[in-house]
């Protein structure tokens, strides 16, 4: 848009400066045309006034040779005829009264008119001009002088004349462009360039972002009603993680109480086939209101980003899950530094082994930390019976359960909340079902080498800075 502003602005400027310069150079060449057609003019009066003798006496050699030497010093040509037209005295090749300009100024002159002021003498044009003028005595007309004049020198003035005015208008259009297009687009497009730039900070999870109010009135009004829209999206996602929070918390204590009672019943010789089911909802309630406060609380602050080494936090919390699987195989190659939130490896790793302790027990589960690009991966393999490929593109929606596995303990957000986690930061999770079967579930971090370069990883304005 800048370039396409600047074109617009600088063809207009540079068209303004031709209309301006065309009318002043053609001035220049009229007015230089019209010095020279006096000029010519006043010499060919003067050979008139010597024909005049010569045609009477009948002896042309003296206007001859003021002919030839007007012809050398002046160049160009000139041509005496008498009143029926032949030829008294000539000076140079170019004056041949056979040539139609000559004849017919000669025709002119010999009626007793004289030449009419010629046509510009443009550079691109090879016309001489023609002057004429008659030779006589009182109203009688005895022959008529014929001189072709070069415009060489009026044309060389003439383009140096353009040359000049044209390199001053460039000029004039580079200084003016520099000096106040170049300002005056910037004017109207900062405005701009910092709106889109708060829109995709916005359209990225940072609810804090603003446009600055500056430029034309009608940016600032559109600042404005930015501004505002940021401030209702700001709040309504506050008063949403509100909402989850406060419900959160009011069901925690009525849950502890109906667990308390549960337990209570038990004691009092309830039936265990009784109690035991209501124990287990009571706890599966629980895990769901921990679940969905900790999802509540993902984008409530603003994340700060900073190297973690992924390799050593992955050996660390595979070896506490080890006791939990017959094969356990873990390929983390040492200094594999990604971008993340201290505790983020813990509660991804924590998850996807949970998932594959469930859904696939008893099989060898594979994890292992690649390199890839601009990114880190986690990658959780696992060889148990995997998901239909209708539900591997629902993983990680909130609550979802695959058909297969309805009723294996879980409340459905531990991916939901992995996900928004890793978005958090710039990261993403990627689902994939195995070849000879299982499930194949890769948590993406930004690498440290990708945030160097100032890729657009980079989440929620966090700078190289803050790593």
């Amino acid at each position: 848009m800048r370039r396409r502003l600047l074109g617009v602005s600088t063809s207009l400027l540079g068209l303004l400066m031709l209309t301006l310069l065309v009318p002043l150079v053609t001035t220049y060449a009229d007015e230089r045309t019209q010095d020279l057609f006096v000029s010519r003019l006043g010499d060919v009066t003067r050979f008139a006034v010597l024909s005049q003798e010569a045609l009477e006496s009948g002896d042309a050699d003296a206007l001859a040779t003021d002919l030839e030497r007007y012809v050398e010093v002046f160049d160009g040509s000139v041509v005496v005829t008498n009143a029926n037209q032949q030829v008294v005295a000539s000076a140079g090749a170019s004056a041949d009264v056979r040539r139609d300009d000559v004849a017919e100024v000669m025709q002119e002159a010999l009626t007793g008119s004289g030449s009419a002021p010629p046509s510009i003498a443009w550079p691109w044009e090879d016309d001489s001009m023609v002057i004429g003028s008659p030779v006589g005595r009182d109203a009688q007309v005895l022959g008529a002088v014929v001189m072709v004049a070069p415009t060489g020198s009026v044309q060389d003035a003439v383009l140096a004349a353009f040359a000049l005015a044209l390199l001053a208008g460039v000029a004039t259009v580079l200084v003016t462009g520099l000096g106040l297009v170049v300002p005056f687009v910037g004017w109207i497009l900062r405005p701009v360039h910092d709106l889109d730039e708060a829109a995709r900070r916005l359209a990225d999870g940072d609810l804090s972002s603003r446009a600055h109010r500056t430029g034309p009135p009608e940016l600032r009004a559109l600042a404005g009603s930015f501004n505002a829209m940021a401030d209702n999206v700001e709040t309504s996602q506050r008063q949403q993680r509100d909402l989850v929070a406060d419900a959160a918390h009011q069901l925690g204590n009525p849950l502890t109480a109906l667990r308390l009672r549960v337990e209570n019943l038990a004691v009092q010789g309830a039936p265990a086939e009784a109690v035991e089911p209501a124990l287990e909802e009571t706890d599966r309630l629980n895990a769901i209101v921990e679940s969905l406060l900790d999802l509540s609380q993902v984008g409530a602050q603003q994340v700060v980003l900073e190297p973690v080494d992924v390799s050593s936090l992955v050996r660390h919390r595979c070896t506490m899950w080890q006791p939990m699987f017959e094969e356990l195989t873990v390929s983390a190659p040492s200094s594999t530094v990604a971008l993340g939130a201290p505790d983020l490896i813990d509660v991804a790793l924590d998850a996807l082994l949970d998932n594959a302790a469930k859904f696939a027990p008893g099989s060898p589960v594979e994890v292992a930390v690649v390199p890839l690009g601009g990114e880190v991966l986690v990658r959780v393999r696992d060889h148990g019976p995997g998901l239909d490929a209708e539900d591997v593109a629902k993983v990680g929606a909130r609550f979802f359960r695959g058909r297969a596995h309805q009723n294996v303990a879980g409340t459905g957000l531990g991916l939901a909340i992995v996900r928004a986690r890793l978005e958090e930061v710039g990261g993403s999770l990627v689902v994939h079902r195995a070849g000879g079967g299982g499930l194949q579930v890769e948590a993406r971090l930004p690498s440290l080498r990708d945030a160097a370069r100032g890729s657009s990883a980079l989440p929620r304005g966090a700078a190289p800075g803050e790593m």
